[in-house]
């Protein structure tokens, strides 16, 4: 048995959290009352505060409070507040993650998770491009492959880390070394797995390759930008990026042909705007994880 096959049969990932499957699986039909959807959320009460929490917070500016999840759905839409509960909920169930390796590291692996999804949520703002929530969450779980990975064999984990810090390895080669697989095959079998929406799965599969993506590669690559501007704000994890100017990224090409006004952008002034969204990283973090 490959180390994938046992990974995905432990128990953490074996399967999706059990209300973002049913919310999933209800989306399945085209007829799907919101009623049936709130009813579903609202049997678990964490998940429904952390919801609520979140919708009312600044990151959305709702002009109204929103008081239940049918409300949140009306104001947020359906398939925003849908992607929000599958990122709160997978989120939620993995925050404490393992209990093999230093609390500092997996703080470390939430903060650049959470970061990179505030960034990408700012970047598809400011690119006036807007994908349904799927950058935000995209960018919140793009990594879970290497959560996987740390919950299936930590220490060995710390070896790749390790490779990463003391020997200028990048995170992907380093990974092949030690577990002969990447996390971005990880996180996209994951993905598959759970069923997740092909979008999330592309982003966690070829947030490193957005060429790969067929039909996303805008998301793809505005997510990894937003990977990208995380490293370069000390927010990453373990990546051992040896940075490239952002304007030579294969993430930023593909925005350009997509946006061809992006070329007369003064790029500096544009990055340091996003890195004032950066700050309000910490506040997703502290709305989800009490």
């Amino acid at each position: 048995m490959s180390i994938l096959e046992k990974l995905l049969e432990t128990q953490e990932f074996a399967t999706l959290p059990p209300v973002a499957a049913k919310v999933l699986h209800l989306l399945e039909y085209d007829n799907v009352d919101i009623r049936d959807i709130s009813r579903v959320i609202e049997t678990d009460a964490s998940l429904t505060l952390k919801l609520l929490r979140v919708a009312n917070s600044p990151l959305y500016a709702i002009r109204s409070e929103v008081n239940t999840v049918h409300q949140a759905i009306i104001n947020l839409g359906l398939n925003r507040l849908t992607n929000i509960v599958l990122g709160v909920s997978i989120f939620s169930k993995f925050l404490l993650a393992s209990q093999q390796v230093s609390p500092k590291v997996i703080e470390r692996f939430w903060f650049h998770s959470s970061c990179t999804g505030m960034v990408a949520k700012s970047l598809s703002i400011k690119l006036n491009r807007f994908f349904k929530e799927y950058e935000f969450i995209g960018g919140l779980l793009h990594e879970i492959g290497k959560l996987a990975m740390i919950q299936f064999d930590g220490p060995k984990y710390m070896e790749v880390i390790k490779l990463v810090e003391n020997e200028h390895y990048d995170d992907i080669t380093a990974e092949k070394k030690i577990f002969d697989i990447s996390h971005c095959e990880v996180g996209e079998a994951i993905a598959k797995l759970w069923k997740l929406p092909k979008e999330m799965s592309d982003v966690i599969g070829f947030h490193h390759t957005p060429l790969q993506s067929e039909k996303f590669t805008d998301l793809v690559a505005t997510v990894r930008l937003a990977d990208l501007l995380t490293e370069l704000w000390d927010a990453g994890f373990y990546e051992g990026l040896s940075m490239a100017e952002l304007s030579e990224t294969d993430a930023w090409k593909i925005l350009l042909n997509h946006i061809p006004e992006l070329d007369a952008m003064d790029l500096e002034a544009f990055t340091f705007e996003l890195e004032q969204d950066f700050k309000n990283s910490t506040l997703f973090l502290s709305l989800i994880s009490s």
